[in-house]
């Protein structure tokens, strides 16, 4: 069975911008990644040491460069040249060239310019023994991993979604609900959108299964319009901790 693929992103505190070598479009700079610099709570902290992707930047697989990791939405990509990927003494570089001729791209280039976007991100797998942890699971170090794509991201996403489907797997496990409607949920969540009545109980349950406290039947109204996001947020964050 195949690992499921995970998702880390990264703010770019500088592009670095340039005309495109054909003329059409522009040309950029940035870091997908960053070595030796601690994540925020995943519910886990997890570093990567230098030179995880060496394999993968070595081997003939095409890497995509994407929006949002929308297949449907690529930039560019290794195997026609429009994207260079490389490890320096700082990450993963991101060298690309975004189409002129391709509204979304024109668009994003607009953003990116202006400092609206300032994130990029990257999917991967851990093959076997690529990765190494605490014994508490507090902490994990990704040592070597399979590059699938790089994305630039216009929103950073919420550290329980962001974090890994591997987290979503565990969090699923633990409380016997779906991992797909779970993600939903919580993806919904981040977003500030309205719950719908099956994802506000879905988070209720979970976060009564992980939290010991007994909380008070809530008033009938509430029920109906749903659980407060930012109540929801806290009590999952609390869970996660757990």
């Amino acid at each position: 069975m195949q690992d499921p693929m995970e998702t880390r992103h990264v703010t770019v505190n500088e592009w670095e911008f340039r005309e495109a070598a054909s003329g059409e479009g522009m040309s950029f700079t940035g870091y997908a990644a960053v070595f030796n610099s601690p994540s925020e709570p995943l519910p886990f902290t997890e570093t990567i040491a230098p030179g995880p992707f060496g394999r993968s930047l070595k081997s003939r697989n095409n890497v995509r460069m994407l929006v949002n990791h929308n297949p449907e939405k690529p930039l560019a990509s290794t195997r026609s040249k429009t994207l260079r990927l490389s490890e320096d003494s700082t990450g993963l570089l991101v060298d690309a060239d975004l189409p002129g001729d391709v509204t979304y791209a024109r668009d994003l280039s607009a953003l990116l310019k202006a400092g609206v976007v300032d994130a990029m991100s990257f999917g991967f797998t851990v093959p076997r023994g690529g990765d190494s942890w605490s014994e508490d699971g507090s902490q994990r170090v990704l040592n070597s991993v399979r590059l699938h794509e790089v994305s630039v991201v216009t929103f950073p996403a919420y550290p329980a979604t962001s974090a890994s489907v591997r987290a979503i797997d565990n969090l699923a496990d633990k409380t016997g609900e779906d991992a797909a409607a779970l993600n939903d949920a919580l993806d919904a969540l981040e977003r500030g959108v309205q719950l719908t009545e099956d994802q506000a109980g879905l988070l209720s349950a979970v976060v009564a299964k992980l939290t010991p406290v007994v909380e008070p039947e809530p008033e009938p109204e509430l029920v109906a319009a749903g659980p407060s996001i930012d109540v929801l947020r806290t009590k999952l964050d609390l869970a996660f901790k757990a």
